[in-house]
Order: C-alpha cells, then structure tokens, then sequence
C-alpha cells in the first residue's frame, strides 16, 4: 500500500469518528424569546390612532364625493377621469403630476415627477394609488399618515402624523 493510499484511509477514518460523535441538542427557536410590553403597548396605540384615523378620513372622502373608495391598505381614493388601457404597474415608467394638500385644504406641493412604479420612489398610499390608475387618468387620492410620511412627517412642509390628499395626473 502507497503512503498515499494510507493517509487517505487515515482521513476517511477519522471523519467516520468524528462523524459518529453525538450532536449538541437543538433548542426550540423561539426559547428565551419574552413578550416585550412596550412593544405590544405601542402597537395597540398606533392600532388605536389608525382606526381613529381611518373613522375621520371616511367623514372627509364621503363629504367631498360619494364615488370615494377605500383601498385593501387603508387609503381613500376617485378615480376623476377613466381611460381604457392598462393598468399602471410595478417595474413600469410612470410619469405623472400631483398636487398636495392638507386636509384642511391648504396647497403643500405641486410637481411632476417620473418614477419606475415599484422602486419605492414616492410614498407607499401614493405608489399603491396609482397602481390603481390607468395612463391619461386623474384621480384623488386621501391617504393616511401611516400611509404617507408617518410619525417622522417629512418636515418643515408636512408634520408627523399629517394625513394628506393628492390630486394626480397620470400622463400618457
């Protein structure tokens, strides 16, 4: 036998030992794993807050048209203007227009923007609402501050916990 031909049977034998040997028992993942208090105090206080939230932005949209809808996420919207085409979606070119107010009606911002729907761009209740949209339609969008610029607001124009509305233009 070959010095090599040893040294490989050494080797194959001592990983069968080492393979042989007993594993170290496996813990449960969630052991160890307490309920933090804090956190489920403020996850009913936010609960709480976005179902108020919810209550008010449903008097506003219903105030100003009856054709108002409620989205799956929580934002309220009409679409003004319909098209045929295709609905916007993600990894699509988007250009489009809007005009932001608060909800007392006082003007925030008003630009256009292109974005890739999807990419995370805009605010979340935004990109969601125009994925409701078709190109060359207008639509109203009233969304909820855990919808738009959350407790951090988006400062000195719109404070922490501002709920907004939209008017967007989707351009063919």
């Amino acid at each position: 036998m070959s010095r090599f031909q040893t040294t490989c049977i050494l080797v194959a034998l001592c990983m069968l030992i080492i393979s042989c040997g007993r594993q170290s028992p496996q813990l449960p993942s969630n052991k160890g794993n307490s309920i933090d208090k804090n956190a489920v105090s403020l996850l009913a206080i936010n609960e709480n807050l976005a179902k108020k939230e919810d209550a008010y932005l449903k008097k506003i949209a219903l105030q100003k048209d009856k054709s108002f809808k409620k989205s799956e996420i929580g934002f309220w919207y009409s679409i003004d203007k319909l098209q045929n085409g295709v609905q916007l979606k993600d990894s699509v070119n988007c250009r489009f227009k809007y005009t932001l107010f608060s909800l007392n009606g006082k003007q925030l911002k008003n630009e256009e923007k292109q974005i890739v729907i999807g990419k995370k761009q805009v605010v979340v209740g935004l990109e969601e609402g125009l994925k409701l949209m078709k190109k060359g339609e207008n639509a109203t969008f009233i969304i909820p501050w855990y919808l738009a610029f959350g407790m951090k607001g988006d400062e000195p124009l719109i404070p922490p916990y501002t709920s907004l509305i939209y008017k967007v233009i989707v351009f063919n």
